[in-house]
């Protein structure tokens, strides 16, 4: 993946990441708030199979190097 489709790539998931919590409300059910949190996981996830490094510090992954 050329660097550019990459960045695409990324920027797009962390804008739904974004917009899932953005429509969450103070009226929002608990099992809305862990859909969207379980979401964004699969979302990093994503994000980590095109950049490692990234998605690591999305997840807040510690890798002893």
């Amino acid at each position: 993946m050329c660097e550019s489709c990459k960045a695409e790539y990324i920027n797009t998931r962390l804008q739904r990441c974004a917009s899932l919590f953005a429509n969450l409300g103070i009226d929002s059910t608990p099992a809305e708030r862990e859909y969207a949190y379980a979401k964004e996981k699969l979302l990093l996830e994503q994000i980590r199979k095109v950049d490692l490094e990234k998605g690591n510090r999305l997840l807040n992954i510690e890798v002893d190097e």
